[in-house]
């Protein structure tokens, strides 16, 4: 067994001893535009209120005629990003059954930045025969994170949309126009969106700010 799967099994059993705790935290992916032929890089984010998480680890399934694109040495090319995970590692594998492994942790205990925003991204590309229609990537399962107590919390269900098209371009730039609004959205500790700032913590584009 290879260093990354025995990794990603020390987690899978540590996070099996616990108990379960309140699942306040949530997972999310950003839409996506690619044409067939093409590649794409699809962001996984969370929203998360809990502020002691240091791993995480999530199964994640392509549809048909959609696979993850690996460098030379056949890893899948996916992307931390440093601003909610510094000091963390990303550990990747392609399952036999085409779905994407993944695992972030840190060796030192490091916390994943408790806001709201892109985690990590990973690339895949479309066959050139792939008829132009909306797909959905999800998660498998549940996706387990487990914080500095060796709590574990988890998220399960999450879907994202690829739209496979003819014009991509003009698609990303309607997307990249709607991420850019959704930044200065507004919610509450427990996830939810509101229309205005609240006495107390709010999380104002993924940032923590406080209404007195």
């Amino acid at each position: 067994m290879n260093y990354k799967l025995k990794h990603i099994f020390l987690l899978a059993s540590l996070a099996c001893g616990t108990a379960w705790a309140e699942d306040d935290n949530s997972f999310y992916f950003t839409d996506a535009a690619v044409m067939p032929g093409g590649t794409t890089d699809i962001e996984l984010c969370m929203r998360n209120t809990a502020s002691d998480l240091t791993c995480l680890e999530a199964e994640i399934q392509l549809p048909e005629g959609v696979s993850v694109v690996c460098d030379e040495e056949g890893n899948p090319l996916a992307t931390l990003y440093r601003n909610r995970t510094a000091g963390h590692e990303i550990l990747t594998n392609v399952l036999e059954n085409g779905n994407l492994k993944l695992l972030v942790s840190s060796i030192q205990g490091n916390l994943i930045g408790d806001a709201e925003g892109p985690l990590l991204s990973f690339r895949v590309q479309v066959a050139e025969t792939a008829p132009t229609r909306e797909v959905a990537v999800e998660t498998v399962g549940e996706s387990l994170l487990v914080n500095s107590k060796a709590d574990a919390y988890y998220s399960v269900g999450v879907t994202g949309n690829v739209l496979i098209t003819d014009d991509a371009t003009s698609v990303n730039e309607e997307l990249r126009i709607k991420n850019e609004e959704l930044e200065g959205a507004i919610y509450n500790l427990a996830g939810q969106r509101i229309s205005k700032k609240q006495k107390g913590i709010n999380i104002v584009g993924g940032r923590k700010e406080l209404k007195k």
